[in-house]
């Protein structure tokens, strides 16, 4: 074998056509077949053969020149440099191309790519290949010599930043080519693993923050190379600092966060806290739906069969496992509402539609026939809903009850949209301003309970004609009587107003004739903005109650339940891959001052990951000690 590997070697050498084409496809086969007989240290002559073949390709570059030069004709053809395709430039391109493609799959072999790193003619061939022009006949080349550069690239050592072939690789980064990219990315990632200079400070900063926005892809292995890089360039605090101007690490931080999980599986048991038993009332449902304000009814109408129907059901139910409705009802209810409307030509969905359509509304609810334990009487029902306390807007917001008691415990009976509308009513109605107390021939004021509330006449949900609009605050015009009602206005004592909200006793006995203060107080009974926002009926506790209605004692039980989630590892049961990668760029950044800024923001979510990922937790909290420093037991 030997005789003929340095049989072999001297065809290379001998530049004779038919020689080299024996060499060279002898060499192609066996290191497809048998890449472990191509041992360049058993073969010492062969290595350099091949790499002398690879370092000739520099002849093509001035070669477009000499086909002119001999009046040869012509054409484009695929080499891309304008030569016929007739010439001898395609052999010789052939043969440059074998002697690639069998150092690309002996390189594999640790052994042969340590031995082509030692020989200095390895680098040069290298660099001449990845610096020839983009054409595309040169595609291939340039493919076989960045793989043989990801191989050899471990047991190389640049000595600063202008060393050729790190310079060879760096415009790589903006290739649109993925192959390129990954195998570029590797190789220089490779280049710097064991070399303490800070060589990495010579990447642009644009292709820099391109690396940062290649991590959003959902590419495995482009992302694993990219991440790679990144740990090498983070290893220098002043790095980070360095391009700060360039790259926002608050995005990059961010994606790193989400890559702790990545591809992360449940295993085992979850885990959970003891459970909890608490007793609480939970109100017993409306005995049908509630009363539509006018403005509701008019949307519903402008939805034609089946859609209104299924409107109509979201407005005045909700879901409830263990609610029910029985189906005549529900029926009766939603024909009484709109039989009005039959008359004036609205089509009114058929019963049996109107049943089947339910579960349209709700997914979760089921007409079903139920037994009666007593006489064993069967009722139709429909299980999963119950009617609901206030009616909810098309906008998905819950109505909101006006709790100001009218007399003998009777609350008013309207209804409002928002908050803002409620407030406006009750300044409207409830707390009039003076100038609409004036007393016309004839009339008298309309008094309401024993502390003297007056109603002013005005209808429930209108606003009086003072007040246009929202009323957020009360007008200091409110307090003036326009000269207009002036003129015809009895004479009148100081108007007095009390709190009825809900039985308050704010201002009881004597009232209160500061109409401001009262519209101050009365906003401590407002709910929030978020009060009407949808909570679907789950069996938890009411939040606000009428302390008159009955309640039922019900038993909930909390319980949280914590799922183990792992991360790759490997046979030794650590942490590798991509996640193990994240969180060692993260410990990096957070060693400088910028990132352990951005990093503060999400101690949080880092103990969260911990909390699950057993593979990461002890990395997760030396990641925690760098954000979090403690200097003489104080944290800064």
């Amino acid at each position: 074998m030997a005789t003929s590997m340095n049989r072999v070697a001297l065809a290379i050498r001998s530049n004779l056509p038919d020689e080299m084409d024996w060499a060279l496809q002898t060499l192609v086969r066996m290191s497809c077949e048998m890449p472990g007989d191509l041992n360049f240290l058993r073969f010492p002559n062969l290595a350099p053969a091949l790499l002398e073949k690879l370092s000739n390709v520099d002849q093509f570059l001035n070669f477009e020149e000499t086909v002119h030069d001999d009046g040869v004709e012509v054409t484009d053809d695929d080499l891309g440099f304008g030569v016929a395709s007739s010439s001898a430039a395609r052999k010789q391109l052939d043969k440059i191309l074998e002697a690639a493609l069998v150092l690309r799959n002996a390189a594999i072999n640790p052994e042969n790519a340590r031995y082509l790193a030692s020989k200095k003619i390895c680098e040069t061939a290298l660099v001449k290949c990845l610096t020839l022009p983009d054409r595309p006949s040169l595609v291939e080349l340039r493919q076989y010599c960045l793989d043989i550069t990801e191989s050899v690239a471990l047991f190389m050592q640049p000595s600063s930043s202008q060393d050729p072939l790190f310079r060879a690789l760096l415009p790589f980064f903006g290739s649109d080519d993925r192959g390129v990219l990954i195998a570029a990315m590797r190789s220089v990632a490779r280049l710097v693993i064991s070399v303490e200079a800070n060589l990495l400070q010579a990447i642009d900063p644009k292709a820099l923050s391109r690396i940062c926005a290649l991590i959003l892809l959902d590419d495995e292995d482009l992302l694993a190379v990219c991440l790679d890089l990144l740990y090498q360039y983070t290893s220098s605090a002043d790095n980070v600092e360095l391009i700060a101007d360039t790259i926002d690490w608050r995005e990059p931080i961010q994606q790193l966060v989400r890559l702790l999980l990545y591809q992360a599986s449940e295993w085992g048991p979850t885990e959970s806290v003891a459970p909890s038993s608490t007793l609480v009332n939970k109100k017993p449902a409306p005995l049908g739906p509630p009363e539509l304000p006018q403005d509701l009814i008019s949307d519903l109408l402008q939805f034609s069969e089946p859609d209104r129907a299924t409107q109509w059901m979201r407005v005045c139910f909700e879901e409830d496992a263990d609610g029910d409705v029985t189906q005549i009802a529900l029926w009766k209810a939603y024909e009484s509402r709109f039989e009005e409307f039959v008359r004036q030509g609205k089509k009114l969905l058929a019963a049996a539609d109107f049943i089947k359509n339910v579960t349209m509304a709700f997914r979760n609810a089921a007409a079903m026939v139920v037994t009666s334990p007593q006489g064993g009487q069967q009722k139709f029902i429909i299980k999963g809903i119950r009617p609901r306390e206030v009616p909810l807007s098309l906008k998905g917001e819950l109505y909101i009850s006006c709790q100001w008691e009218m007399g003998h415990r009777t609350l008013c009976s309207g209804s409002f949209p928002s908050v803002q509308d409620l407030f406006s009513h009750i300044l409207a109605v409830h707390v009039p301003p003076a100038r609409t107390a004036s007393v016309q021939p004839g009339e008298e004021k309309s008094v309401n309970g024993e502390n003297g509330v007056h109603t002013n006449g005005v209808e429930n949900g209108e606003k009086d004609s003072a007040e246009t609009g929202d009323v957020p605050m009360i007008d200091a015009e409110a307090e003036q009587v326009a000269p207009e009602v002036a003129a015809d206005a009895a004479p009148c004592e100081p108007m007095v107003y009390f709190c009825k909200w809900r039985s308050c006793g704010k201002f009881d006995p004597h009232g209160c004739t500061d109409r401001r203060k009262v519209a101050a107080h009365i906003k401590t009974h407002i709910p929030d903005a978020k009060h009407n926002q949808p909570n679907p009926f789950s069996g938890a506790p009411e939040t606000a109650q009428d302390e008159t209605s009955l309640s039922l004692n019900v038993t909930i039980s909390q319980k949280l339940v914590f799922a183990n989630r792992s991360t790759v590892v490997d046979e030794k049961g650590e942490a590798t891959g991509i996640p193990l990668t994240s969180v060692l760029i993260l410990r990096n950044i957070a060693r400088s001052d910028i990132g352990k800024r951005y990093l503060k923001g999400y101690i949080q979510d880092l103990i969260g990951v911990a909390a699950v990922n057993v593979p990461l937790r002890n990395y997760i909290s030396d990641l925690l000690d760098c954000i979090v420093e403690k200097q003489r037991g104080a944290i800064v």
